[in-house]
């Protein structure tokens, strides 16, 4: 009921021509969570803006992205290979593209309304499909999906997906978490990547070794992480 009360105010607003979109800020993770966690963020904050038909009006969506990665896992791994393999460091960086990583989009419309579920469903599906094109992700599909409690005392549906990144000489099974809820006339949505086993590698000597991963550890720090979103 409080939904369709919503959206029948935000058809009010566009009629009465109240298209005006303010801009979006960012949704972090603070810096004592990131740091116990071994997690850093990663490059500025980007403002990015789109146009979306709702209610027969046009309207304009305003987002605030940030990402963030594993950076203890990346060194983790990056040790790892160097052991196993007579790489050099910078060769051995390279493996790091398989460490967790997420991303944060506060998303605002026009008078800080909430967004309607089939615009929030549009929008989450789109920036899911650039995820994954992003990080070489295939098969991306929906596991099942778990409640979580937020750090705000709200409780926030996280969605599973699976899927699976190639390399030279094999693939490795990634496993990814979705959510989103309402915040103070935004919408938070917080999409993470992580790798879900351990990374099988073929070094010079031919002998097969294996990138140690404890996909449950990496989940746990993911789901801490998302809980303290603000």
């Amino acid at each position: 009921m409080r939904k369709t009360l919503s959206f029948i105010l935000f058809l009010v607003v566009l009629a009465a021509g109240c298209l005006e979109t303010k801009e979006s800020w960012p949704a972090v993770v603070s810096e004592p969570v990131l740091k116990e966690a071994g997690w850093v963020s990663v490059g500025d904050v980007q403002k990015q803006s789109q146009t979306q038909n709702l209610g027969g009006a046009t309207v304009k969506v305003n987002m605030a992205v940030k990402n963030y990665r594993d950076d203890a896992l990346a060194m983790n791994i990056s040790d790892q290979v160097k052991k196993l393999t007579d790489l050099t460091p910078s060769q051995a960086s390279g493996a790091t593209q398989f460490t967790s990583k997420l991303m944060t989009v506060r998303l605002v419309l026009p008078a800080g309304i909430s967004l309607p579920s089939e615009l929030m469903n549009k929008i989450t599906t789109s920036q899911l499909e650039q995820i994954a094109s992003q990080n070489n992700i295939r098969d991306f599909h929906e596991t099942g999906s778990k409640k979580t409690s937020l750090s705000n005392g709200k409780e926030a549906e996280v969605k599973m997906y699976e899927g699976l990144v190639d390399f030279e000489g094999g693939s490795i099974k990634i496993r990814g978490m979705i959510t989103t809820w309402p915040d103070a006339g935004s919408n938070i949505l917080v999409f993470g990547i992580l790798p879900a086993e351990d990374i099988a590698i073929t070094p010079g000597s031919g002998k097969p070794e294996s990138i140690k991963i404890n996909a449950e550890e990496e989940s746990s720090k993911m789901l801490k992480l998302i809980k303290n979103v603000k």
